[in-house]
């Protein structure tokens, strides 16, 4: 009566998990298929694709400062109505008196410019135009520049351009690698995802074939006990067997439908989508070098280059730093052409000369020690950079080493579970012969189910350390040592 009313409540929760399998659309996919849509379709995918291009585009902005640029400039309306101190002519001589002011300016330029690296300064050509309004009946007087050239040039300072030029290339590099070391946490992760569901599909089936198997055990268990070749222990313990193995069954099932759930909203699917899995046994013969593969670490992974750039940053944060602290110079020189009139016909004819030369010079004096200690900071910033890029070169080839040994351990491995595998089940088939004509005992059979089942399961499980070891080397050298070949990728079409 008990069993009957356990398989009852078991049916009735399974029926509606077959009903919405059967009403979906199946679609099988292996783990090939998995790492590809999940390549096209996953937020992580779309996450790193989006930094990417938050990449570029800061390198395309880097690359903007070396082009020239032009810009327009203009004032619409500069109205001013204010007592100012002004210069007024009186009694043959100009002075300083407050006197009411009443004006409207207006003024229109276009400047083109460009940087230069070499130097650090700035090369410009403008032209202006500007118009002044009195407000008190007098006329208008217009001006013009209608070209000038100018140079401004730090003859001490820093030099920004000549460490971007070092800096943002490298950078952008980075990223480029950084994106591929992404697209393999991608496929880790897709291989984590398609595992879990793999490993599930298995333990339904598994648990499908332990309740029919138990049944079957079941109802012979209940003939041998009438013929009195068993005790009433036995049989019970055979009945607990056809409980235990339906109660793993629904949770199985339910887990399944997680796991279901989890792989669907991974690659982007609906919930109409029934996803089965369709699990290879074969996995590339593969043995990796394990000194090529810490010569492709230091060559491709981002972590590398990483550690490169903040050398870099640190010297240039120490080259600015002692440059701040000496005595500045800054050069401005300009050359142009300038005329004014009181109408537009005018004001551009005959122009004059005009120029400008203007060098300043900025000397600390007294500053008890501040722009020497922040030298020292810089120096000492730049000496704390270098040791730990050191220590983290020797920490990162050690974990290259690691993870090359731990991946060329993998087909032992697999061979292994492989074969536990295929013992496990056939010692469980002979002692479940044995048990049939009475032979062992039902501890025995017991401990050959579970560990028939322990052993499909540390298959499964050795798959997916495989596959996952797989792309955790490829992510580390960012090298296919399959085709022997780098991990490429069209950026243009991640930009478009």
């Amino acid at each position: 009566m008990r069993k009957s009313i356990f398989l009852v409540f078991t049916l009735s929760l399974l029926l509606p998990l077959s009903i919405n399998a059967q009403q979906a659309q199946i679609r099988k996919l292996t783990l090939g298929d998995v790492i590809q849509l999940a390549q096209e379709n996953s937020l992580q995918a779309l996450l790193a694709k989006h930094r990417f291009r938050s990449s570029y585009w800061q390198y395309r902005s880097y690359q903007a400062n070396y082009l020239p640029s032009v810009s327009l400039q203009t004032d619409i309306v500069d109205l001013q109505r204010a007592i100012t101190k002004s210069l007024v002519y009186e009694g043959g001589q100009w002075v300083e008196k407050y006197a009411p002011t009443n004006r409207l300016n207006s003024s229109i330029s276009l400047e083109a410019s460009q940087n230069i690296p070499l130097t650090g300064g700035r090369i410009f050509v403008a032209s202006e135009l500007g118009r002044l309004d009195l407000l008190n009946d007098d006329p208008a007087t217009l001006m013009s520049t209608p070209v000038s050239i100018g140079l401004s040039q730090p003859l001490f300072g820093f030099n920004q351009f000549k460490w971007q030029k070092k800096i943002e290339p490298m950078r952008y590099e980075e990223a480029k690698k950084q994106y591929l070391s992404s697209m393999e946490d991608v496929n880790q992760r897709a291989v984590s995802y398609f595992f879990d569901l793999a490993l599930e599909q298995m333990n339904v089936k598994t648990s499908e074939f332990n309740v029919a198997n138990n049944d079957t055990l079941y109802q012979i268990a209940k003939g041998r006990f009438e013929l009195g070749m068993i005790d009433q222990g036995d049989l019970m313990q055979m009945e607990l067997n056809v409980l235990t193995s339906t109660d793993d069954l629904v949770k199985d099932k339910l887990n399944l439908e997680v796991r279901k759930s989890n792989l669907r909203t991974f690659l982007g699917f609906n919930d109409n989508i029934n996803l089965e899995l369709v699990t290879s046994l074969d996995v590339p013969v593969l043995t990796v070098d394990v000194g090529e593969a810490l010569q492709r670490a230091r060559e491709n992974n981002p972590e590398m280059i990483s550690m490169e750039r903040s050398i870099l940053e640190a010297e240039q944060n120490l080259a600015k730093t002692k440059a701040s602290s000496r005595f500045n110079a800054n050069m401005m020189a300009s050359y142009g052409l300038t005329q004014r009139a009181s109408d537009l016909q005018n004001v551009y004819k005959d122009p004059q000369q005009s120029q400008r030369l203007n060098i300043g010079v900025t000397v600390p004096i007294l500053d008890w020690g501040m722009r020497k200690g922040q030298v020292k900071m810089a120096r000492s910033s730049l000496d704390v950079t270098l040791v730990n890029v050191q220590q983290q070169k020797i920490d990162f080839e050690q974990q290259v080493y690691l993870d090359i040994m731990q991946f060329n351990m993998q087909d032992d491995q697999l061979l292994l579970a492989a074969k536990t595998d295929t013992i496990s089940r056939t010692r469980y088939d002979i002692t479940k012969q044995k048990f049939m004509i009475g032979k062992v005992d039902v501890l025995k059979l017991n401990d050959a189910l579970a560990q028939k089942d322990r052993a499909i399961a540390n298959y499964m499980s050795a798959l997916r350390t495989y596959w996952s070891s797989f792309y955790n080397v490829r992510k580390t050298t960012l090298w296919d040592f399959e085709k022997k070949q780098p991990l490429e990728q069209n950026y243009e079409d991640l930009i478009r």
